[in-house]
């Protein structure tokens, strides 16, 4: 008697469970809406010096960084520099310092606030001369043409 009372109970809570789902009203589809995407205050973007032209758009961003562990100390002593690539894990800048040092590059890995490690072809001290160098890599190496300025904070 009490297998067939459990039995009975189950099977009403299965009903009832099931129903409540069919009950349930369908989401309606959300109205499309203009988004106007937001600025970050970060980033910029400025032309290179002495070029007029979209090409020479440069991206710069401002970020605190440190040197990577096993890099020189003194690489993140300086406070522009010229990155060429960003990645999440360790290895992967590792490998692309190594052939950016093959092309001819001072190269060094930073670590930014949130764990990206940029890979920077150079650093400087002035803005001058190292948009001067971006300028010179985009002639030389157009397939880094993506380049970008990293200012530190």
């Amino acid at each position: 008697m009490k297998i067939l009372s459990n039995l009975l109970i189950l099977v009403v809570l299965m009903t009832v469970g099931c129903k409540t789902q069919k009950i349930a009203p369908k989401p309606q589809p959300v109205k499309s809406e203009t988004v106007v995407p937001e600025t970050v205050k970060s980033e910029t973007v400025a032309k290179s010096a002495g070029s007029g032209n979209s090409a020479s758009a440069v991206k710069s961003r401002e970020e605190h960084i440190t040197a990577a562990k096993g890099e020189a100390s003194d690489l993140g002593s300086k406070r522009f520099y010229v990155i060429l690539g960003s990645f999440g894990v360790y290895e992967n800048a590792q490998k692309f310092k190594k052939t950016l040092a093959s092309e001819g590059f001072s190269p060094g890995i930073l670590i930014n606030e949130k764990g990206l490690y940029r890979v920077c072809a150079q650093s400087y001290d002035d803005e001058s001369s190292a948009r001067s160098k971006m300028s010179d890599i985009r002639q030389q190496y157009t397939k880094y043409a993506d380049l970008w300025l990293l200012m530190k904070k």
